[in-house]
């Protein structure tokens, strides 16, 4: 029952057709009845101007009978086509040109109105909305909604006009006739829409397949490291390939129901054909109708029929569109319940801080069944600086939330300075409001726009950024940069460290010059020296306002005048830090985690001053991150540009990769296109091929033979010969041979397509499936190149292989046809009547032009729509995914004008393309009228000259008429060929390079047993492929680790530490210098056996969309089994065995994408049972512990404790918590590209250097 009621509902889920025009202003609606007025007028005039072909014939048959003047009789009507294409074509062009411009301009508000109306919505509705869905409507269902109130709504009131035009004709003209041919309609009607069915299941089916194989590829490319650590190519690739046969299966199916449905519906097509001329030539000798009336009712039926073939898909857009509008629509509609755009509520001239919290529970409306705060009371004073602390989901976060009215309390109320945060304004609350966060959003803009976004004041100048920037610690590196304050930051704030988009930040926070100040883990992911420059930063600025913090790092809080203990929702502990520990309760536990134990009291720490420190980050700017920089000097010279020309703040970022991937795209274009090697690539499919073209011959035979028979058939209905004719004489003759044709275009159409969409779908599989192994082949920093991030790879597989496949499977079918077609009609045409064929043939180009002309206009809006679409989506994509940014900072509007500004070029260009493309589709409604016209006249002329008979004209002209339609087609293929011929350069150069790291390399195979552990960096000099002008390692860094050592790496961020893990693993290879595994080269070993003896744990763990048990499994080589009992034994070392086992399903419990459905201190202990399986010699742990909160922290630390415990094995970590390495035997501190300190975690103190300033920047020993 609730089926059905959800089937009813979905149903349902669509807006009225009127109301799909309802935000059309006045304007619109006049253009929108106007286009619908042309539209039905330029669809009648094709059937009423079956009419005059009639009497045309009719006149010219008794005019050779009776010897009269042709040109007398037939002039007039002559006239009358020219004056009806003129009149068709300026009808299509006002319909067609009208319906195009309302549909932008309707979209482009519908548009501007979604992403108002998104950006004004409260928390609660962004977490039970995904954030994928949101940008898919506006990219996907927007589109939609466009085509089905724009030229698709006109083509369906154009077919629907032909229709009823048509019909009409034909009963009005021949009732009987009509009603036969109208007998059949049900059964071409039952074979199309059969077809359309199963082809849109089998469709779904191999989309479906496709997705998931996408899917899979996206994770694999975003976690290509662990897949890499672990050798899981093999693995990954066939289950790609499982993907891959599903969806070939289900698109070969596809394909041969597409062919035999379309073979069957071409059979009765022409025999119906056969039918209605049998029985109208039977009507003529019984004098009930004469031979020019039988083709009047006849064309007059088939272009009823075809446009009421063609009205299921025009009407598919529109009902397309109403689905899609209603999510549209509902959200453009919804009014949030925390409305940030309302005017409503008080705006007090003055600010204190005096927060009260009175019994507050809360929570998310996501997770109804977990309280978040279950009865929160706290008093904050005004210019109190106070920081909550405790485990995850305690509610410290949460509370901040409710500061901002993300969220409002299911009860209890939140004051501020005595007034309920309900009763202000939610905007003015806000903008009293600063937020620093753990993950500092900057926009893809310049850091001068940035900063300016914190403040609400339209008029900021540089004096007030740059004392901002000096508090916040970052105005000397800001100076360093190539652009200085004009410098764009990237996606993400990718062209700078951490530590600076935090400062950044910081600065942004303090333009706003808020009463409050609230820090939600602002340092917890930065090294210990951005750390510092932070924390000296964030206490600048919490002077002489309310400061909230939330700290992971305890470090950070304990001079904070009140914290705040939190655990499940309770205020459990609150006091200063002394006092806390003195009540030896949970923050006393928390503190002695994260001490760092520095018993010595000989020992004398000296500190560096920040002025020191900002130095040392100058100098390293100066002679790095300009370097870096470089790498952006196009997004510089843009900006540059822009800012001349006013346009800044509209799409900065984006410019930069819009002219690199044009750049490309050149370049591919003047690349020959790789034909041959995809033909030889194609080798196992020539059978299907070879039998596809066999179809589209014999298919592309059969029309200029229906328009050779049907031209006689004309002469003969026309002839005035009352003679009766035996069943295979005269019209009856030519029936049968309409049934023939049936038969051969049954044999050729479901040859052609079967064929070819059979090979297709293994060429796909096939190519697709290289092209995957091609990309699991390369080194890592191949990956790290921009051009191949996740998202442009996992295009590449689904749209490149796509588009190569229709080089060979669609174009190389239809051309053939095309030219069978072309040859054959020609060739009938020139043995009929050379003259005339030449004289129509000055007809061909106009044809050829217009259609080709509408395709390359199409083609080319289509090309740039996709570009600019791309740069408004990431706009909006920016501003929806950080949304709390958004309204934190109160910028909806500047985000909406930006957006509004970046859909200006696609505006523009949908204009245009309403003037230009409608001249190319209006001429092609007009053309046959003129061609009909043109060629009427000449074969009278010549006919008056007895250079050519009635029989003769007719033939030529259809044959002619027919051979124009086909090669007016091609057009349409010659930008499938250069979309094509792109993607096949990119395709072959990908499947043509040779990695510099081969894993397929053969090298030396140690088992286990033979592996010690010892590793040794000698000498090593080292630059990221993808930055090779910043070097890392200088050819000074050496280290050697022994046997069972726990080897500990720390320094600040970039100084390398990361870079030895990369290549001990040989993701890359040092440029000089050798790395060693027992005294071999790591070069020396193949690359999957070299992998096989280390294990790796890295910060952010890596888990695969499957079960838990597969995850873990993928830890042991596929070369071994992973028995269930070794699953458990490495979960239990792992501390998560018992977790895994409360869950309903066990180990088969999936994680979700990326582990979605698991917390971070879960997701880690996995990533270590994963590693403890593989029973490594080397175990690599790369921040295994830093995102997490204590108590995760401990139950990981717990377990790496224990794994170092059992010893055996060579372990290296790194760490920014130095608490987590004081027991390792060998602290390496890396700094200037070489180990600059070397001992333990005692003797390193003793040295008083540069790791005993870490260890006193870290300390939380009572001052």
């Amino acid at each position: 029952m609730s089926d059905n009621q959800d089937k009813s509902k979905q149903k349902n889920e669509s807006v009225p057709l009127l109301k799909l025009f309802q935000f059309a202003t006045k304007l619109d609606l006049c253009l929108v009845i106007i286009a619908a007025i042309t539209s039905c007028i330029a669809g009648a005039i094709q059937p009423v101007s079956i009419l005059f072909f009639g009497n045309v014939l009719k006149n010219m048959g008794e005019a050779v009978a009776k010897h009269q003047n042709l040109m007398d009789k037939v002039l007039p009507i002559i006239l009358l086509y020219v004056y009806m294409g003129t009149g068709v074509t300026i009808a299509a062009y006002i319909s067609n040109c009208l319906w195009i411009l309302t549909g932008e301009n309707q979209t482009r508000r519908i548009r501007q109105l979604y992403v108002h109306s998104i950006l004004r919505q409260d928390m609660t509705w962004f977490d039970k909305s995904e954030e994928g869905s949101l940008t898919t409507r506006l990219a996907t269902d927007i589109t939609i909604i466009q085509e089905g109130i724009s030229e698709k709504f006109g083509m369906f009131l154009m077919c629907f006009a032909q229709f009823v035009g048509g019909c009409s004709v034909a009963f009005m003209k021949g009732w009987r006739l009509a009603i036969v041919m109208t007998a059949v309609t049900p059964a071409i009607a039952f074979t199309g829409g059969v077809m359309g069915i199963l082809v849109t299941k089998y469709t779904v089916e191999a989309q479906n397949a496709y997705a998931d194989a996408g899917s899979l590829s996206e994770q694999v490319f975003a976690g290509i490291r662990t897949v890499y650590a672990f050798s899981l190519q093999d693995r990954f690739s066939t289950r790609y390939d499982e993907k891959l046969d599903k969806a070939m299966k289900s698109g070969m199916k596809r394909g041969i129901i597409l062919g035999v449905g379309l073979g069957i519906f071409m059979f009765t097509l022409f025999g119906m054909y056969g039918l209605s001329f049998w029985y109208g030539s039977g009507l003529v000798y019984k004098h009930k109708m004469d031979g020019s009336t039988v083709l009047v009712v006849f064309l007059a039926m088939m272009i009823g029929e075809f446009s009421l073939l063609q009205m299921p898909t025009n009407l598919a857009a529109v009902s397309s569109a109403s689905a899609a509008a209603f999510k549209i629509f509902q959200t453009i509609n919804r009014i949030p319940e925390i409305d940030s755009t309302s005017t409503l509520g008080e705006k007090p001239v003055a600010v204190l801080g005096d927060i009260q919290f009175t019994n507050v529970k809360f929570k998310y409306p996501t997770r109804p069944d977990t309280i978040i705060l279950k009865n929160l009371n706290l008093r904050i004073k005004p210019g109190m600086t106070v920081a909550f602390v405790g485990p995850s989901g305690s509610g410290k976060s949460t509370s901040v939330s409710l500061l901002q009215r993300f969220y409002d309390p299911l009860s209890g109320t939140i004051t501020l300075d005595g007034r309920s945060l309900k009763d202000l304004n939610v905007k003015w609350l806000r903008e009293k409001i600063g937020v620093v966060s753990q993950e500092p959003v900057l926009f893809n803009t310049s850091i001068r726009q940035n900063l300016i976004m914190g403040s609400s004041k339209t008029n900021i100048d540089q004096n007030e950024i740059t004392a901002a920037c000096k508090k916040a610690n970052c105005h000397s590196f800001i100076k360093q940069l190539p652009q200085g304050y004009d410098t764009l930051v990237g996606e993400h704030g990718g062209m700078l460290s951490g530590g600076q988009k935090q400062r950044i930040a910081i600065a942004r926070a303090i333009l706003k010059n808020p009463a409050i100040l609230l820090l939600d883990e602002a340092t917890s992911a930065l090294d210990t020296q951005s750390e510092r420059l932070v924390q000296k930063a964030l206490d600048e600025a919490s002077t002489n306002r309310t400061t909230i913090i939330i700290a992971h790092r305890l470090s950070t809080v304990r001079n904070a005048n009140l914290i705040v203990v939190m655990e499940n929702g309770d205020l459990i502990e609150q006091g200063t830090h002394n006092e806390l520990l003195a009540k030896g309760g949970m923050y006393s536990q928390l503190v002695q985690k994260q001490q760092i134990d520095t018993v010595d009291k000989n020992i004398i720490v000296t500190e560096q001053d920040n002025e020191t420190l900002l130095r040392q980050e100058a100098i390293e700017i100066n002679r790095k991150s300009c370097i870096e920089m470089a790498r952006a000097s196009d997004h510089s010279t843009i900006a540059n540009v822009l800012r001349k020309s006013g346009r800044v703040s509209v799409i900065d970022g984006f410019e930069a990769k819009k002219r690199r991937e044009a750049i490309e795209k050149r370049e591919a274009k003047k690349m020959k296109a790789p034909v041959l090697k995809v033909f030889m690539q194609m080798r196992p499919q020539w059978g299907w091929m070879a039998l596809g073209c066999l179809g589209a011959s014999i298919a592309g035979a059969v029309f200029p033979l229906y328009a050779l028979f049907f031209s006689k058939v004309i002469t003969l209905l026309n002839s005035n010969d009352d003679r009766y004719y035996g069943p295979f004489e005269g019209p009856n003759f030519y029936s049968f041979l309409f049934l023939v044709l049936g038969i051969c275009a049954l044999i050729g159409f479901t040859l052609q397509v079967v064929s070819f969409e059979v090979a297709g779908a293994k060429y796909t599989r096939v190519l697709r499936s290289q092209l995957f192994k091609s990309y699991m082949k390369q080194e890592i920093g191949f990956f790290d190149r921009d051009e191949n991030n996740v998202g442009s790879l996992t295009a590449k597989l689904a749209i490149d292989a796509k588009c190569v496949n229709e080089l060979v499977t669609k174009v190389c079918g239809d051309i053939m046809q095309i030219i069978v077609t072309s040859v054959i009609g020609l060739t009938i045409a020139f043995s009929y009547s050379w003259r005339l064929t030449l004289i129509i043939l000055c007809m061909a180009p106009l044809i050829v032009g217009a259609s080709g002309w509408n395709s390359k206009v199409q083609q080319d809006f289509e090309n740039n729509t996709k570009n600019n679409g791309k740069e408004t989506a990431e706009v909006a994509n920016e501003a929806i995914k950080e949304i709390r940014t958004v309204a934190a900072l109160n910028k909806q509007v500047y985000f909406e004008d930006k957006y509004y500004k970046a859909t200006q070029d696609m505006h523009r260009l949908a204009k245009r393309r309403a003037y230009t493309s409608s001249v190319g589709f209006s001429l092609l409604q007009g053309t046959s009228m003129y061609t009909n016209a043109v060629g009427f006249y000449a074969g009278v002329r010549l006919m008056v000259e007895n250079k050519v008979t009635l029989n003769e004209m007719v033939i030529t002209m259809m044959s002619i008429m027919i051979m124009s339609d086909s090669i007016g087609r091609s057009s349409v293929f010659i930008a499938t060929f250069v979309k094509a011929k792109v993607a096949a350069v990119s395709v072959f150069q990908a499947l043509s390079r040779v990695p510099s790291i081969d894993p397929d390399m053969e090298g030396i195979e140690p088992s286990s047993e033979d592996i010690d552990g010892t590793v040794d960096f000698s000498g090593v000099s080292f630059r990221y492929p993808a930055r090779p002008d910043v070097p890392i390692f200088n050819g000074e860094f050496n280290l050697k680790g022994k046997k069972g050592q726990t080897i500990a790496l720390v320094g600040p961020s970039g100084c390398g530490k990361s870079t030895t893990i990369g290549m001990l693993q040989r993701w890359y290879d040092p440029l000089s210098g050798t790395v060693r595994l027992d005294n071999h080269n790591a070069k020396s070993f193949s690359i999957k056996n070299l992998r096989s003896h280390m294990a790796l744990v890295g910060q952010e763990p890596v888990l695969f969309d499957l079960s838990i048990g597969d995850n873990i499994r993928f830890g042991l080589d596929d070369s071994k089994v992973a028995t269930q009992a070794m699953v458990e034994e490495a979960c239990k070392a792992a501390n998560i065995h018992k977790f895994i086992v409360s869950l309903p399903d066990g180990y088969e419990t999936r994680v979700g994408d990326k582990g979605s459905q698991l917390s971070g201190g879960q997701k880690q202990r996995m990533a270590i049972a994963r590693a403890l399986i593989r029973k490594p010699k080397v175990l690599l742990l790369d921040e295994a512990t830093s995102a997490l909160d204590s108590e995760s922290e401990k139950l990981v630390q717990n377990a790496l404790d224990k794994i170092l415990e059992q010893g055996g094995r060579t372990t290296i970590t790194i760490a920014h918590r130095l608490s987590t390495i004081t027991n390792a035997d060998l602290i390496c501190v890396i700094k200037d590209g070489r180990v600059i300190e070397k001992g333990n975690h005692w003797d390193l103190l003793k040295l008083n250097g540069v790791y005993t300033s870490l260890v006193k920047q870290q300390s939380l020993t009572t001052t």
